[in-house]
């Protein structure tokens, strides 16, 4: 673990820190070229809607199944050496999905895509507590969200472009080939600043007072996060699955601009957002930044219009912009520094759940409601989490590190 020194001015940017945000900042890359095409890729291999929603949250629920293994192996191995495979299998996967040619190879690279999926997440977020003052917390979380934004501004867009050039030049099954093999490289690339990261490995009293592996697979401080995180995807995890067929079935052309505006809003706001959860802390701003999420989401549900849903998409940036790293921040200090990965690993199981059940619900209500009733229906969860935050804040900031 890398140590501040005392005397000097604290900075966020520790080898590890950078190393971990260009690492991830590429691996998002990876991930937002496909995310669009996902759900049409399964429909192209011939899944009908339901079984399109649960293959593409396939592979958050296997995620969710191997986390008894990955939070006590993040918890007690070396970080830099799990990141170094989980980002080789993430090659792996996706010159997998690149030879995808039916449903059932789908379903085995989706599988394994979820192990990896399992590491990446609980592992940066792990990093990023060892790697920066408490006091500035939440704007190092904040720094990691950007990347997701940069990558969200440029991936999608990226990811269809490469795709049309296929599909002209030769096919739509070329098409989707295409995009996962430029996915592959990118994510390979990311095994650079993997390589160059630090060790992250505990001491041996560290490890011993850690336990056994099977007090290292739930931190119950964390289930109140970990109940919102939940809730949060539920809702959020459908826009991104079905943005793109709701704006074929509304006559919405340009529909990659939404991407856009929502990451560049992201990218503008996430510093600040992490600065402002420093400054005034998380139960301040979780009520404003539920507001707005909750009138992206019907303004999307009521709209045919292209400029509505793009400012839906910049509100939405704002709303889970800064939700997102509130409860990433809340996540990482309910905990003593030594449990930061059990911690991790706890929130990043409501993740996973909300992952898998948002695209697989929104099957389900499309199916029955169609696609505006289905996006307004996404609202029940993130009201929920309200509810389950303002009932339990003044509890778990007394016990807050």
């Amino acid at each position: 673990m890398e140590k501040m020194n005392k005397g000097k001015k604290v900075t966020i940017w520790t080898r590890g820190f950078t190393c971990a945000i260009l690492a991830n900042l590429l691996l998002a890359f990876s991930q937002q070229t496909v995310t669009p095409l996902i759900t049409t890729y399964a429909k192209f291999l011939g899944a009908g809607a339901v079984l399109t929603g649960l293959m593409t949250g396939l592979y958050f629920a296997v995620a969710v199944a191997i986390r008894p293994v990955s939070g006590p192996v993040i918890t007690k191995i070396d970080k830099r050496k799990i990141m170094i495979f989980t980002f080789s299998l993430g090659v792996a996967t996706s010159i997998g999905y690149a030879l995808c040619r039916n449903i059932a190879m789908f379903v085995a690279i989706r599988l394994i895509h979820g192990i990896q999926f399992a590491f990446v997440g609980s592992l940066s977020l792990t990093i990023i507590g060892d790697s920066v003052p408490k006091e500035k917390l939440g704007m190092g979380i904040g720094m990691l969200g950007v990347g997701m934004a940069l990558s969200s501004a440029v991936g999608p867009n990226m990811g269809l472009g490469v795709y049309n050039w296929a599909v002209g030049l030769w096919s739509e099954s070329a098409g989707y080939t295409a995009v996962f093999l430029l996915s592959a490289i990118i994510i390979f690339l990311a095994l650079i600043p993997a390589l160059l990261m630090p060790s992250y490995k505990p001491d041996p009293e560290t490890l011993k007072a850690l336990g056994s592996w099977y007090k290292n697979i739930v931190a119950k401080e964390a289930l109140i996060p970990t109940l919102l995180m939940l809730l949060f995807n539920i809702t959020t995890t459908m826009f991104p699955a079905y943005i793109l067929p709701f704006s074929r079935e509304k006559g919405i052309e340009n529909i990659g601009l939404y991407f856009t505006v929502n990451a560049i809003v992201l990218l503008a706001s996430r510093p600040l957002s992490g600065k402002l959860i420093d400054k005034i802390g998380i139960g301040k701003v979780y009520l404003p930044s539920t507001v707005l999420y909750l009138a992206a989401i019907a303004m999307i549900g009521f709209t045919d219009k292209l400029w509505v849903v793009l400012a839906a998409g910049a509100l939405q940036a704002l709303g889970f912009g800064t939700l997102n790293p509130a409860v990433m921040a809340l996540t990482v200090r309910c905990v003593p520094p030594e449990k930061r990965g059990v911690a991790s690993n706890t929130v990043f199981i409501g993740m996973d759940s909300g992952n898998f059940l948002g695209p697989f619900l929104g099957g389900v209500a499309y199916k029955y409601v169609g696609y505006s009733n289905m996006f307004l229906l996404g609202s029940i969860p993130f009201i929920l989490a309200a509810v389950v935050f303002f009932l339990s804040w003044r509890n778990m900031r007394e016990r807050l590190y």
